[in-house]
This record gives C-alpha cells, structure tokens and sequence, in this order.
C-alpha cells in the first residue's frame, strides 16, 4: 500500500496471469477508484462493469457479509438479506480507469480478480485494519441490522 494524497491509501495487486490493479477509498464520499492493467479488453465496457462488480463484492466481503450462526456454528438463516450483501443503493461511486497494455497490443487477462482484491485490502485500510470482518454489519454503509440472528448467536464472516 502507498499513500496517494493526504489520507488516502493505496492498494496495488497483480495476478499471476498478469492483471493489475490500483485502488483506493476516497476519505470524505467513500468513492472507490480503481485502475486496470488485463491487457487489451476484449471489451472495454464489459471489463468496467466487471471491475465494479468485483469492487462491490470486496466492500460487501471486508465491512457488511457474513452469516449467522448458533452455538454449534449450525446456521440457521440462509435468505440473501442475512448474508449482508451490500445494497446497490448504498454502494458508493464506483470510477473504474482501464489503463492500456504498454505497446498498445497484450493478450486480454481477467482483471476483477485483482479489483477485487486491491479494492478489499483499499477498504481494510480506510477502515483502520480491523481484526473483524465483518465489521459495518447495520453500520453505516446500510447492511442489514441482522435481525434474524437469536440471542446468543455469534455472526462469523
């Protein structure tokens, strides 16, 4: 990670096929920026919303999902709104950048693996590197308040 400007840390991850990506949380609006290296897109459109997409799921994984279980690690809710998956109307801006290969010419690889990745290690920083994940359940980026879970349950990410 590298401090981009004031406040504003970045991520940078590169997969073993050879995508990489660059993002960072802007501190104030919570935006998400992102930029890919996969080589020449097949389709640029397609690769964008494939990287916002990865860049929902990062956020939903690192500060809202997980599920509810009993003493016995048994669960007992298994309805898509107890897993906590980000709302799209809480999900913050998006602004995806597809860089191009070097030399104009590269074999197209999948970069929403490396989104993903850089964008969840970009939203465990701006949030202080907590040891718990989950750690927004019901909080402010509007996951469920997890009301299926009973008294006594622990809710595991």
């Amino acid at each position: 990670a590298r401090s981009r400007s004031a406040g504003r840390s970045e991520v940078v991850v590169t997969t073993p096929e050879g995508a990489r990506a660059e993002a960072w949380l802007d501190p104030v609006s919570g935006a998400v920026g992102v930029r890919v290296a996969a080589g020449e897109p097949l389709d640029r459109v397609v690769l964008r919303s494939y990287c916002t997409g990865a860049a929902h799921m990062a956020l939903g994984w690192v500060r809202s999902e997980g599920l509810s279980v009993d003493e016995d690690g048994e669960v007992h809710d298994l309805t898509i709104r107890s897993f906590g998956v980000l709302r799209a109307r809480d999900m913050p801006a998006v602004d995806v950048e597809i860089i191009p290969p070097a030399g104009g010419h590269g074999e197209p690889v999948n970069g929403s693996d490396a989104t993903f990745a850089a964008v969840a290690g970009a939203a465990w920083l701006a949030d202080g590197l907590p040891e718990r994940w989950p750690h927004h359940r019901g909080g402010a980026l509007g996951a469920p308040d997890w009301a299926g879970a009973q008294a006594g349950e622990r809710v595991t990410g």
